[in-house]
């Protein structure tokens, strides 16, 4: 009985076997080269079938969060741009006469198969590419720049909506297309207005589901969000996602959940002074002008050497001098990056140089009641690390330490002052007892701070 049942087994498996065959056949009737073929064919259409383009939310290293790219795709295989990020003193994609940058520029594309369809903007283009160039002095990693794509592979396409991923990154890029009746420049106008009406340096997570016991700040830097609170182990800790910006408001790059709630997109709304969850108006970030000294001590802020004053030049031309020797087997490390603030939770004065992180800590103590003056103080009870030390020792950065904080029980006393308080994209430091060291600091990423 047990081998009859054995046989029947094998033979009803046959028999299902050979009932698939033809199906299976019918599947793959075309080969494989001509499937990829059609499925070019069918993309390339698609590009081209928008009458007004494409918006593309383009993401390169996600610490910066994404921008607008438009683009249109022509019948001769060319594409031409805009976007949102043309070079620093364009932020907006305008030129001083309010025209849209590059768009008369045109530039060639591909479409093809590796492993997959691939879309390739392959032509360089000066608004596209600004995005992937590695020596963008913009902002981004030194030598690496905004780590954008220009090749991507298509994971579904249709007339409305393509979806791409960096093929060399891997971040997730949409496309959608462009409504026929709106002007390029009209939507980026209105990214540029709710850009800048919902940006603020601080807001607090407030609503329903939000835990009470310990206050949720959220802190805008670039495009991300960083989500910032004391956990039930009193440890402090912080979630960033990044953003894109649109007419409605703050796309996220992705959901997330923080102490239990969870965090989509925020509508734009009547008022700056609230920004609700997209469909959901029981949860929201409300913002907030909180005191300078805050601002300063809770954000990132860049040092560039043009915008030190008289007292420290030359102690920054002392460590520009001592910088040329203190690479491995004495050769130059580059200064990329100096920043006073905060950094992985870290507040102090920090540093990149050549492959070095040096970190000095730094507290901020005796506030004035308006909150625009504050001492820096070295901290004691913080360390600073390693590599600091080294240069302080070694590399001459010690008298620019004392310059901000003093050493020891020491501080320095700063007067602020900023462009915005709600907003600040700069705040220059005056010592109350030194009026030569005048320093200004910047919001925006300052590499290289030698060349500026």
């Amino acid at each position: 009985m047990k081998k009859l049942n054995y046989f029947l087994t094998l033979l009803v498996s046959v028999l299902a076997l050979t009932a698939c065959t033809s199906e299976v056949e019918n599947y793959f009737s075309e080969s494989s080269s001509e499937r990829s073929a059609k499925d070019i064919a069918k993309v390339k259409d698609i590009l081209k079938s928008a009458p007004n383009g494409w918006r593309i939310e383009y993401y390169g290293d996600l610490t910066y969060g994404g921008y607008n790219v438009l683009c249109k795709f022509e019948d001769d295989d060319h594409v031409s741009f805009a976007s949102e990020k043309v070079g620093k003193t364009h932020n907006a994609g305008f030129d001083e006469n309010g025209n849209l940058i590059g768009v008369d520029q045109k530039s060639s594309y591909s479409v093809f198969q590796s492993m997959g369809t691939v879309l390739s903007f392959d032509g360089n283009n000066d608004v596209f590419h600004y995005l992937s160039d590695p020596k963008n002095s913009d902002y981004g990693t030194a030598g690496e720049g905004f780590l954008g794509d220009f090749e991507f592979r298509v994971l579904s396409a249709s007339p409305d909506k393509i979806e791409l991923t960096g093929r060399k990154h891997g971040h997730r890029i949409m496309m959608y297309a462009m409504p026929a009746d709106l002007s390029w420049a009209d939507y980026l106008k209105s990214v540029e207005e709710t850009d800048k009406f919902m940006s603020s340096r601080p807001y607090t997570l407030m609503g329903e589901g939000v835990p009470q016991d310990s206050e949720i700040k959220v802190v805008q830097q670039y495009r991300t969000l960083v989500f910032q609170y004391v956990d039930e182990k009193e440890e402090r800790q912080s979630l960033a996602v990044p953003f894109i910006v649109t007419p409605e408001g703050f796309i996220l790059y992705d959901t997330l959940t923080v102490r239990g709630v969870k965090i989509g997109n925020f509508a734009k709304g009547d008022t700056f002074e609230r920004f609700y969850l997209a469909g959901n108006k029981n949860v929201w970030l409300e913002t907030a002008t909180p005191p300078l000294w805050e601002s300063l001590r809770d954000n990132q802020w860049f040092v560039a050497y043009s915008k030190v004053g008289e007292y420290q030049m030359p102690l920054w031309d002392a460590f520009h001098e001592a910088l040329k020797t203190a690479g491995l087997n004495k050769k130059e490390n580059i200064l990329y990056n100096v920043l006073i603030g905060t950094y992985t939770n870290k507040t102090g004065f920090h540093f990149w140089a050549g492959p070095d992180y040096g970190i000095v800590r730094f507290d901020f103590v005796d506030p004035n009641e308006e909150g625009d003056e504050i001492s820096i103080k070295y901290s004691n009870d913080k360390p600073t690390n390693k590599t600091a030390k080294d240069y302080m020792k070694k590399h001459a950065l010690k008298p620019i330490i004392q310059a901000f904080s003093g050493l020891g029980n020491k501080a320095r006393r700063f007067k602020l002052t900023t462009d915005n308080l709600r907003r600040p994209t700069m705040i220059t430091l005056t010592d109350v007892n030194e009026p030569t060291n005048v320093v200004t600091l910047f919001s925006e990423q300052v590499n290289y701070p030698f060349d500026h």
